[in-house]
Parts: structure tokens; C-alpha cells; sequence
């Protein structure tokens, strides 16, 4: 990988947490680890089961809004990744999609509410964006949930050409979604 691709993660990282903040214009690295068969991420109360044989990217090098990013190979120069971000929000699921559709139309994306998904968590929203890049056309999948004024997004993204490749792993990875024993999910 090289380093412009790790400048763009962190810029689908940022949309994809919709934060107000811009990213550094400066490139970074993304030391990643490979991914044990049963080891499962903890994003402060979240959980998910990534795909195996996917990397950690190291959570240090995140920003602080994604606690928790994993790659995969693809065929193209931008591989497969599912990162977690959490955001402050104390209004509604519905409010803040509205919120997410007007970034994603003010940054020229193509966004569609999907509906929703059954997580182990709970139903969830889940949307999809479309947005071209240097390295060509990108799809996201994003699946929100909002719980004790936290919106926690998951995620996915591939080049649009290798997204159905991943289908399989990327909807794995949001069903098994979960909050820990020591949160109740609130709806």
C-alpha cells in the first residue's frame, strides 16, 4: 500500500464519522497487525467480528473519532476496509440520517437509505454511498446505530468494482455487530 491510499483512508474515515473537522493534507502510515481468528475488536461498548485474515490498522494512528479500522486484499489499488467511528449526537436515528444524507449530497456523494438491517445489537439504519476518487469509483455501506447519545457508524467500503466481492464478508461483519453484556441497547 502506499501512502496516498493511506491519505485517502483517513478521508473515508472522516466521512464516514461525519466529522466537521477536516483531515491532515499530510500523508501517514497505518501499521497493521494481522488479525487473529478469535480475537474481536471492543469499540468501547460496540463489538463485530471482522472478516479473517483481515489486518488491524494500529487504533494510535486513527483518528480519534474511528476506534477501530480493518483491511482486507482486494484487487485494486484501494483494498477492502470496515472501520468503526462514534460520534456525540443527542437527537434521533431519523435526524441524523437526514444530517448524513445532506453531507454526503454536499460532497457530490451518491447516498441511498437502504433501510435497515437486523444486527446482534438490534435493527440498525443502513445506507450506502457512492463517490469518486483518484482511484477510481468507491461504495460505502454504512451501518448507524444510535444508543445512549452515541451514533455508531460501521463502515465498509471497496471500490465499486470489488464491492460485490466482499458482500459476503462485509455483511457478515455488520450482522454480528453487538454491544457488550454490560450495555442494554436502547432502541
Amino acid at each position: 500500500m502506499n501512502i496516498r491510499f493511506h491519505a485517502f483512508i483517513f478521508q473515508i474515515m472522516a466521512l464516514a464519522c461525519f466529522s466537521t473537522a477536516l483531515m491532515s493534507a499530510e500523508p501517514q502510515t497505518i501499521p497493521q497487525q494481522e488479525t487473529p481468528q478469535n480475537q474481536r475488536p471492543t469499540i468501547t461498548e460496540l463489538q463485530f467480528t471482522p472478516p479473517q485474515g483481515w489486518k488491524f490498522a494500529e487504533t494510535k494512528d486513527l483518528p480519534t473519532s474511528v476506534k477501530v479500522m480493518v483491511v482486507g486484499k482486494g484487487t485494486h489499488e484501494f483494498p477492502p476496509s470496515i472501520n468503526v467511528g462514534t460520534e456525540a449526537f443527542t437527537g434521533t436515528l431519523k435526524q441524523y440520517l437526514k444530517r448524513v444524507k445532506e453531507i454526503n449530497t454536499s460532497k457530490g456523494n451518491e447516498w441511498k437509505d437502504l433501510g435497515t438491517i437486523t444486527t446482534q445489537a438490534g435493527e440498525a439504519s443502513l445506507s450506502q454511498a457512492d463517490s469518486k476518487t483518484q482511484w477510481g469509483d468507491i461504495r460505502m455501506m454504512h451501518v448507524i446505530l444510535n444508543q445512549n447519545n452515541t451514533i455508531y457508524i460501521v463502515t465498509a467500503a471497496a471500490s465499486k468494482e470489488d464491492f460485490p466481492k466482499f458482500y459476503k464478508d462485509f455483511f457478515n461483519a455488520f450482522r454480528s455487530i453487538r454491544f457488550n453484556a454490560q450495555t442494554t441497547p436502547s432502541n
